[in-house]
């Protein structure tokens, strides 16, 4: 993937209105092979209303979740905001091999982006390692 592509790419996330958008389900799945996150949303558009829309995460390669499900519900599913990253300390942190690593000389995440969804506090977030995404309607 070429730098101006993964330009257009954090550009297309960060575009996207997030806040007091609504979180309502993920998942983890393969596809052809590949791994997948799938985040089930419900999108805030204009005047208020809310579109259920699916955003599915290709090519992923790290997924780290510390939703606290309480908080989430007790703030009506709300996030906080979402922003996408060519690159940051998480995904720094999350590209150094283990001791117990059986990839050797690193991992290759250099090309992949960190996308980073905040529920509203205390409600946590999702942090994914990705090269793309797309939204999809789910009616």
């Amino acid at each position: 993937m070429s730098v101006q592509m993964e330009n257009l790419t954090v550009q297309k996330f960060n575009s996207i209105s997030w806040h007091d958008s609504k979180l309502v389900g993920f998942c983890l799945y393969k596809h052809e092979g590949e791994d997948r996150v799938r985040l089930s949303l419900e999108l805030l558009g204009a005047g208020g209303s809310l579109t259920p829309t699916d955003i599915v995460f290709k090519e992923c390669v790290y997924f780290a979740s510390d939703v606290y499900l309480a908080a989430k519900s007790m703030c009506a599913d709300d996030i906080s905001g979402a922003e996408c990253y060519e690159s940051s300390d998480w995904k720094n942190a999350v590209s150094e091999p283990s001791p117990f690593d059986v990839i050797l000389g690193g991992r290759g995440f250099e090309e992949h982006l960190h996308f980073s969804v905040s529920m509203c506090p205390p409600g946590g977030t999702i942090n994914i390692l990705a090269r793309d995404f797309s939204l999809e309607s789910s009616k």
